[in-house]
């Protein structure tokens, strides 16, 4: 390996007017040294650097290598190399602070065995990114997204006891050992790259220097550098709305409806049959009131489709699943509830009730108490004292520093209380207090928000939201979005809406920033798949999905309270990724018809899940309840807000 150090710079000092600088190949912000480009190479290269300082402080730095001999396996690695030591390191999507929270086995730290953990620019949220905070500055670095396979490349960061080394990569690399699946890892994976005589390449970096903020509020920072940089006409086009809807209602009805015992709801979604190219409902964990199954969300928005078309079979199934979801086998007298059917049909030891579930069940059942009065039917009173019992056993074991907890048995003894999960019933909490005018619902909300809420701003991440992980992830932060959205609401109190944001803007950390591109036979080239607007799942499930959907009500009102757009434009983003590769009921993928209103609900953009086989594809064959129902979700949210996606 040779260390190239910066002596061939074009330029020997620029100035953006502002707090950065550049000194020959050194960065300053305010006069102070905050680090400088450096290169690694394997082979003889000499090398030419071209840099500006933008509008906006961001320093556009590009370094083109050239051969000096004929190499045989070539790599340049661009570093910028920080004086100072992090307190805090990120790669978006990939690696927060070191994934040590959890009991994942998604890649811990940032080396292994003395060598540093590098990542395909396809596992990064943003091209290549790399963020990092310490002794009174913020740096982020990242490049642009290549537009065709020869142009990939790799991300590293490398915190140490005195200084922090940012870096991109020529040739795609991943090691020392690649990430292949959900607690799994293969040999390294790495690009072969031979270079002629006088060849040349080149790899270029924005780099933001800023002051830093408190409690990892210049994430934000970051993120609307980012968004400033990235190229939004790549976003994928707008849907048709009202066709959108009728899609998922159709979804519902004909392919989700399910009737097994006492059971009348929905079935979590469809598997393929075989070789006869059908589908069959899931036959193993499949009735769900919300997380996957969301039979709780899916019933109200078929009730207002009764309100909005006088469609009667949207009614009798709305109330059916209203019904099923609220017979007494499925309340505790505790207060707790029963999340799963399949606990009730086939019978369960003392099953978990988490609080994903338990807080989607309530927040859900006092909508649908508002929209069975409105359809003069069912019991709505029910269904408000089924949520209110959950409440109150939660508010009843809600801990002194406000901390509710992942989940109980039906005991009503608590399993585990580390992480968000908790989180989920913090909006049933401030709507309780709503409906009630009772304060100790708000003050166990607000406790709530407090303790989850600090615990973001302490470690800068949010976890375990997705069920089926124990990780550092993104859904658990949606709690607080919306949480701080609806806090603001009972109590006028805007620090609500600034916390708000700044959930949001660690979720942002999770949207695909741009399209990525791949060879003509894959399937997201195949089928048009646009990677713009969707989101990772956690750094343990790193694939695509389009959970954002759940949350696209609450940026845009987001934008509307702090006046911020730029939360109308990624809500925007968001809703029209998610929308993509809805069956109309005609939609082939892989030799399968897909029924009306289905989708998969992985994108495996990166080598996690994916191998290459040809029996392998990057579109998942699992069309599972929950991307429709968030689609309906946010069409009727955002038409009770008053807002406007388009």
């Amino acid at each position: 390996m040779k260390i190239l150090i910066s002596a061939l710079a074009l330029v020997s000092a620029i100035s953006c007017g502002g707090p950065v600088s550049v000194v020959g190949t050194s960065v300053l912000f305010e006069d102070r040294t905050v680090g400088s480009f450096e290169s690694v190479t394997k082979g003889d290269f000499s090398f030419k650097d071209r840099y500006r300082v933008l509008d906006d402080g961001i320093i556009e730095f590009e370094r083109t290598f050239t051969a000096l001999e004929n190499i045989d396996s070539a790599r340049v690695e661009l570093q910028f190399v920080r004086v100072s030591a992090s307190s805090y390191a990120m790669i978006p999507a990939v690696c927060y602070n070191g994934n040590e929270w959890g009991r994942g086995n998604e890649p811990k730290g940032f080396e292994t065995g003395g060598i540093t953990h590098t990542y395909s620019y396809r596992r990064t949220s943003i091209p290549g990114a790399t963020y990092s905070e310490g002794d009174g500055i913020v740096v982020a670095m990242w490049s642009e997204a290549p537009t065709g396979e020869g142009d990939g490349f790799s991300c590293s960061i490398l915190p140490g006891t005195d200084n922090t080394v940012h870096s991109l990569i020529r040739p795609v690399e991943e090691g020392p050992r690649a990430y292949d699946g959900r607690d799994h890892f293969t040999d390294g994976t790495y690009c072969r790259m031979d270079l002629k005589k006088g060849d040349k390449l080149s790899l270029k970096a924005y780099l933001l220097v800023s002051g830093l903020l408190p409690a990892h509020r210049s994430i934000g920072t970051f993120m609307d550098a980012a968004w400033r940089m990235a190229d939004k006409s790549q976003i994928a086009p707008t849907p048709d709305n009202e066709r959108i809807w009728q899609l998922g209602v159709r979804y519902a009805k004909e392919s989700l409806w399910a009737e097994e015992g006492e059971y009348r709801g929905l079935s979590i979604g469809l598997q393929p049959n075989g070789s006869d190219k059908g589908w069959h409902q899931r036959e193993g964990g499949k009735y769900e009131v919300g997380w996957c199954g969301q039979n709780a969300s899916y019933a109200n928005s078929l009730l207002t489709d009764y309100l909005k078309t006088g469609d009667k079979e949207s009614l009798e199934k709305g109330v059916a699943i209203l019904d099923t979801w609220s017979k007494p086998c499925t309340v505790l007298p505790n207060g707790l509830y029963i999340t799963h059917w399949d606990y009730i049909l086939y019978g369960s030891d003392n099953p978990s009730l988490d609080g994903c579930n338990l807080g989607t069940a309530a927040w859900m059942f006092f909508e649908a108490a508002d929209l069975l009065r409105k359809c003069k039917s069912g019991d709505p009173e029910r269904l408000e004292s089924i949520a209110l019992g959950i409440l109150d056993f939660v508010k009843a074991d809600q801990q002194s520093d406000g901390c509710y907890a992942r989940g109980w048995l039906t005991d009503g003894s608590c399993i585990y209380r580390d992480g968000t999960v908790g989180a989920f019933l913090i909006v049933p909490m401030a709507e309780a207090a709503k409906r009630t005018g009772d304060k100790s619902y708000l003050k166990s909300a607000k406790a709530a928000f407090s303790y989850y809420f600090g615990q973001y701003k302490e470690k800068g991440y949010t976890t375990a939201g997705a069920l089926d992980t124990w990780c550092i992830d993104k859904e658990s932060s949606i709690t607080l979005l919306q949480g701080g959205l609806m806090l603001y609401d009972a109590t006028g109190d805007f620090s609500y809406v600034e916390a708000a944001e700044q959930s949001a803007y660690y979720l942002s950390t999770w949207m695909w920033h741009y399209r990525e591109i791949y060879p003509e036979e894959c399937d997201f080239t195949q089928y048009g798949l646009n990677t713009f607007g969707l989101t990772a799942v956690s750094t343990q499930h790193q694939h695509l999905d389009p959970y954002a959907l759940k949350y696209v009500p609450d940026l845009l009102r987001l934008a509307e309270l702090t006046g911020n757009q730029t939360w109308k434009e990624r809500a925007a983003a968001i809703w029209n990724g998610g929308c993509q590769l809805v069956s109309d009921g005609t939609l082939t993928i892989n030799g399968r018809v897909r029924p009306a209103g289905s989708q998969n609900e992985a994108f495996l953009h990166c080598d996690w899940g994916w191998n290459g086989n040809p029996d392998n594809n990057r579109l998942n064959e699992w069309l599972v309840a929950w991307p429709g129902s968030f689609r309906l979700e946010a069409l009727r949210r955002i038409e009770f807000y008053g807002l406007d996606i388009d």
